[in-house]
């Protein structure tokens, strides 16, 4: 599964000067930063280490189900396959973010929900 950071973290991180720790990443995105409690948990869960840059942090985030694509998905109708979700967020230009995380839902899955859905990404 492919993990990307989402816009608003990366609109957080955009002014840090590397290297950084996970503490100094995360203090500076509490303070300087108007990132959801979702962003600053998934934050939370990178390794304690020192980061060189925002590829590095975003190769570490883990997001579940990200606010996002909870938007993205509110007005979808289900049961949906992978290539009904696909189609319905590619036709409303949602971001690259939400494309390729839901591009890697599985195939041949009817999810009835979003919970579904946020299960597998």
């Amino acid at each position: 599964m492919a993990i990307f950071c989402n816009r608003e973290i990366m609109d957080g991180m955009k002014d840090i000067e590397f290297p950084k720790s996970k503490l100094e990443i995360i203090t500076h995105i509490n303070e300087s930063t108007d990132v959801s409690e979702a962003s600053k948990i998934a934050l939370n869960k990178l390794e304690d280490k020192e980061y060189h840059n925002n590829e590095e942090i975003c190769g570490n985030i883990k997001i579940v189900c990200d606010v996002e694509i909870n938007e993205a998905l509110a007005e979808l109708e289900y049961p949906v396959s992978k290539n009904d979700i696909l189609d319905y967020v590619r036709f409303r230009n949602f971001s690259e973010f939400v494309v390729r995380s839901l591009d890697d839902l599985p195939d041949g899955y009817t999810f009835n929900n979003i919970s579904d859905i946020c299960k597998e990404i």
